[in-house]
This record gives C-alpha cells, sequence and structure tokens, in this order.
C-alpha cells in the first residue's frame, strides 16, 4: 500500500511538474531559459510514457523529443542571436497573457478529453485488442511494430514521406533567405565547432551498436526504425557539432539515394504486395519478417539523415580529413 502512495505521489509531482514547465516555456522571456526548459520538458515527458507502460513512446521522445530537437532550437537560438546582434534590434516576447490563455486553452483540453474517456463505456473490441489477437499474423512479436508496419503501415508511410518534404522546404526556405549562391548559404554552418570530442571516438561506435539494437529489437520488444534513427541522427549531430562532418552545399549521390531509400523500399514492397499478396502494403505469407526488417534497416537510415542535415543547415555533409 505504501508503495502505491508513493507512486501516486510521484505521478501527481511528474504531472504538476510537465505543467509548470509547460507555462514557463511559453510565457518565459528569455529565449535560451525556455530552450532549456523545453529540453527537460521532453525528458520529463519520456519518463511520463514510461510510467504509462509506452517504451516506445519513452525512447522516441528521449531521443528526438528533447534530444534532436533540443539541438535543433540550441542551433536555431545561436543563429538568432547573431541576427539579432548584427541588426541591433531586440528579441521579441510572447506575452504573458497570450502564454496564460493558451496553457488555460490547453488545460481545458486535455480536461475535456479525459472527462469524454472517462465517461464513454469501453468497446468490446478496441483497435489494441484487435491488434493483439492478430499479432501472429504479423511476422513480429512487437505490437508496435506490428501496428507501424503491417496493420496501418500506409499512416507510417506517409510520416517518412512528410519528414522527406519538411526538409526538402527547409532547404528551399534556406536558400530563398540568402538570396544568393552556394557559398554564402553556408557562411554560417563554418563556424568554428562548439564542441571539442575527445570521446568522440568511444561515443561513436557505442552510439552504432546501440542503433543496430534498436533496429533489430523491434521485432520483439521496444525499438525500430524511428529509435534507431533518432540514435544515428543523434550521433550524426554529435559529428557536426566536433567538426568531424562538414556542410556541403549539394547533397552526394549516396546522401540522395539515403534519403529517398526508404520511401522507394517501402513503396516499392508495399506495390509488389498487390501482386503478391493480397492488398497494398500488405506482405506474403512467410515473408513478413524479413521484409519489415528490410524496411526498418532503410527507413533508419531515411529517417536520421534529414534529421542530422536539418541540424547542420545544409545541402549535405562530408567527412573531414584531419
Amino acid at each position: 500500500m505504501m508503495e502505491q502512495w508513493f507512486l501516486w505521489g510521484f505521478d501527481a509531482l511528474l504531472a504538476a511538474g510537465l505543467i509548470s514547465l509547460a507555462y514557463q516555456i511559453v510565457a518565459g522571456r528569455h529565449m535560451f531559459r525556455s530552450v532549456v526548459l523545453f529540453i527537460v520538458f521532453g525528458l520529463l515527458m519520456a519518463i511520463a510514457w514510461a510510467r504509462l507502460a509506452a517504451p516506445d513512446l519513452a525512447l522516441a521522445e528521449a531521443a528526438i523529443g528533447a534530444g534532436l530537437t533540443g539541438a535543433l532550437l540550441l542551433s536555431a537560438y545561436r543563429s538568432l542571436i547573431t541576427d539579432e546582434r548584427e541588426s541591433l534590434s531586440p528579441p521579441s516576447t510572447v506575452p504573458r497573457w497570450a502564454a496564460l490563455l493558451a496553457g488555460c486553452l490547453a488545460g481545458a483540453l486535455v480536461a475535456g478529453i479525459g472527462w469524454v474517456v472517462i465517461g464513454l463505456k469501453p468497446p468490446q473490441e478496441t483497435a489494441g485488442r484487435l491488434a493483439l489477437q492478430n499479432l501472429a499474423d504479423s511476422g513480429v512479436d512487437n505490437p508496435v511494430t506490428a501496428v507501424l508496419l503491417n496493420f496501418r503501415s500506409i499512416d507510417t508511410l506517409g510520416e517518412v514521406v512528410v519528414l522527406l518534404v519538411a526538409f526538402l522546404a527547409a532547404r528551399v526556405v534556406a536558400q530563398d533567405i540568402n538570396h544568393a549562391g552556394p557559398g554564402d548559404w553556408l557562411r554560417a554552418s563554418h563556424r568554428e565547432p562548439i564542441l571539442v570530442g575527445p570521446l568522440i571516438s568511444f561515443i561513436a561506435p557505442m552510439a552504432l551498436l546501440v542503433t543496430g539494437y534498436l533496429l533489430w529489437a523491434g521485432a520483439h520488444q521496444p525499438g525500430g526504425a524511428f529509435q534507431a534513427g533518432a540514435v544515428l541522427a543523434a550521433l550524426g549531430v554529435m559529428l557536426r557539432l566536433t567538426g568531424r562532418l562538414r556542410p556541403t552545399t549539394e547533397p552526394s549521390l549516396i546522401e540522395r539515394s539515403a534519403l529517398v531509400g526508404g520511401v522507394v523500399l517501402f513503396s516499392a514492397i508495399g506495390l509488389a504486395g498487390a501482386g503478391l499478396a493480397s492488398a497494398v502494403l500488405e506482405y506474403p505469407p512467410g515473408w513478413d519478417y524479413g521484409l519489415i526488417l528490410l524496411i526498418e534497416t532503410a527507413l533508419t537510415i531515411s529517417i536520421a539523415l534529414p534529421l542530422t542535415l536539418l541540424f547542420s543547415g545544409s545541402g549535405g555533409l562530408r567527412r573531414e580529413v584531419r
């Protein structure tokens, strides 16, 4: 009984901390402080997902929500500070009344959803139960991977396409803002590295090992392409910060192939399913596990590379020879 009360108290503190952090992020007058609090918010969200017995979401939140997104925001903050110093214009802030209004509306939305969920009668057949009942036919043992790459594979394909389109749109916007050639576009990207990485020789193999493990384990337990891709992208960000990778104006042929490889392979296998199986994105009997592992391997690279390039703010990357 004491342990149960302790867990309830922990959950209450976690919920209060998330609400408090969310308000401070929106209402804060110092941009850097808000970015740091956003990273802390992502880490607490990862703990919240773990407490809700959703380890896959906890892994993705810690790697993408707190790690990669935090790195992107810090990079954007550095660029904004440089631009503001050059133009001598003060940073803009969000009015407190707007932050308070946004917090109240978000709280009302969450309370309304909770009220509806509590008042609803649980259905006899939920999507989760149906997925578990048909898990043996999916080719994998992890229900999350089965849903993402078997039962709702079209949604997963759309998510990867959205990531690719986001990278292409960011690249076009960056070129339009600079109104100049590739040299001017990369002027900001050739600054000195903000980190010196003597430990990168140890961290890089460990990150690759974790990436491979998450990719392989995704068929049986928490993990998969999105978590593995996030870890691989984090390695790319570290290599960029330590100067081991340098930005280029245009992606190489290998980078172009990697950017679209996941989408192309996923689509090709899905279209082949229309002829070999009974529907698009349905795998032939006995081929489920192998095809899902092949798709997840390609998606891992197609997820990691755009995230790394978005952080770097460049069209491609090359290894720095030392």
